[in-house]
């Protein structure tokens, strides 16, 4: 109802339905236990409804999910006109937030718990339904890092999709439909909370797992569930489920774009992690309210330029705020010709030059000017029908201090070879554990291959990139 209200600007449906919304909070709050969290015995399940992770009281997923109800709410009823409501709510919200950053983080495993158990104890079970309150962006920042890190590994991550667990779990079973199988509709989450904590290389890395299942087959067709180890859809599965094509819809809009229009307020957030490799898109019929709009976005070495065309009626204002490397130094910016203030906000692996403007003009051309930017990127494939897993993983990317190296942990099959594309190569002064690949044209990718072995299962390596004078902070 909340993201209805704002994107519509309907507030008056809210009002004729809050005794509705009311209702469903009070059955929301009939579930809570002593701690005050939503659980699960005596009132239905939470995500996993069979199979050895259950019996369980409450599970991540469910207590993200009822956190987040309770800050959406607080927005409805603010939007009504009920503020001392909406007050009482957000307080609540908060007080959950905090509560399941501390009861559900395991700091011998190093994630957050699948669950709790009949007794309020953790199950120190890591899996991919951690990534639905990310994608709310309710987990600690630097804690969420570390259980990324892990599900971006190949025992979680298959080409296909995520497992709901790991494969290495000894509960795990490749066609179990809540122990081992890959949904899309985990993937698409991962991918949105991989995307809001600034991961984009194994975000994109699941948008495009889910979009290559779009394309193979029925076109448009997106199973509800396959195998954890073959690529191949199971026969419990719908062959078409819906939830399966909105993963391919919410990643490209809510996480590869970053894009968040409010109606009310007359605003747009556009934050996009575009690949490295990628110097051209264009986004048509972008609605703001009464307003309309269409954005052409341009990379080149010396910076990023974005073309906004307006119709319509009405305010709207835009906060423009791409994904730079963390080497890259920002020298200005101007809209239409005419210079503007930035904003910086610096994460682990990127950095975000935002810049806010009142969309006026019929048409608006924002640049703004970028030096030692870099980047690198995968496009992987989805492999033959009824075959295992063979594309590389990035499971972390560690930046020193100074910006003047990057190493990447990756994990893949012994003796491939797996190649990264590479902007702006000429700030790479030398790479380890891999080879730079240069042509003629000045293009050049990193080529990584991993060493033969006995076996033909997962390997893990690292890539260190040393990079050719020291980066200025912002």
């Amino acid at each position: 109802m909340s993201d209805y209200v704002a994107h519509s600007g309907d507030v008056e449906f809210a009002k004729q339905k809050w005794d509705n919304l009311w209702k469903a909070y009070q059955f929301l709050r009939s579930t809570y236990d002593p701690q005050g969290f939503p659980q699960n015995f005596g009132f239905g399940h939470g995500w996993v409804e069979g199979g050895p992770l259950l019996p369980v009281k409450a599970e991540l997923y469910q207590i993200g999910l009822g956190a987040e109800a309770l800050r959406s709410l607080s927005h409805v009823a603010h939007l009504v006109g009920k503020d001392d409501v909406s007050q009482e709510l957000a307080q609540a919200f908060a007080h959950q937030k905090e509560f399941l950053n501390q009861a559900f983080w395991s700091a011998e495993k190093n994630i957050f718990a699948f669950a709790l158990d009949r007794d309020g104890k953790r199950v120190d079970t890591a899996s991919v339904l951690a990534t639905v309150p990310m994608w709310f962006e309710l987990l600690d920042r630097d804690k969420s890092e570390t259980m990324i890190n892990q599900l971006a590994d190949y025992d979680h991550q298959t080409d296909w999709g995520m497992r709901i667990i790991s494969s290495q779990d000894p509960r795990y079973n490749p066609g179990g439909y809540h122990f081992g199988a890959v949904w899309p509709l985990f993937t698409g989450w991962a991918a949105v909370g991989e995307y809001r904590y600034h991961r984009a290389l194994p975000a994109y890395f699941n948008l495009r797992a889910n979009s290559l299942l779009a394309l193979d087959g029925a076109l448009g067709h997106v199973t509800e569930v396959l195998s954890g180890d073959y690529y191949q859809s199971l026969s419990t599965g719908s062959p078409h489920q819906i939830w399966s094509a909105a993963m391919v819809v919410s990643p490209i809009l809510r996480g590869l774009l970053g894009l968040d229009a409010d109606s009310l307020s007359h605003h747009l957030s556009f934050s996009p992690h575009i690949p490295a490799d990628w110097t051209f898109f264009h986004i048509g019929n972008l609605r703001v309210g009464s307003t309309t709009l269409d954005l052409t976005y341009r990379k080149t070495l010396d910076g990023i330029t974005l073309e906004v065309q307006r119709t319509g009626s009405g305010d709207c204002v835009m906060e423009f705020s791409p994904a730079l490397s963390p080497r890259a130094e920002v020298l200005g910016a101007e809209i239409n010709s005419r210079g503007v203030s930035t904003h910086i906000q610096a994460n682990s692996v990127d950095q975000h030059v935002a810049v806010r403007f009142p969309v006026i003009q019929s048409s608006n051309t924002v640049h703004i000017r970028v030096r030692n930017d870099f980047g690198l990127s995968l496009a992987n494939t989805l492999p033959p029908l009824g075959n295992s897993s063979r594309g590389l993983r990035i499971t972390s990317e560690n930046w020193s201090a100074n910006r003047d190296s990057l190493v990447l942990a990756v994990s893949g099959t012994p003796g491939r070879e797996y190649d990264l594309a590479v902007w702006n190569p000429r700030q790479i002064a030398s790479v380890e554990g891999a080879e730079l690949v240069k042509n003629d044209h000045g293009e050049a990718k990193v080529r990584i291959k991993l060493p033969a072995a006995p076996s033909d299962s997962y390997t893990h390596s690292k890539v260190t990139f040393h990079f050719a004078g020291k980066a200025r902070h912002q």
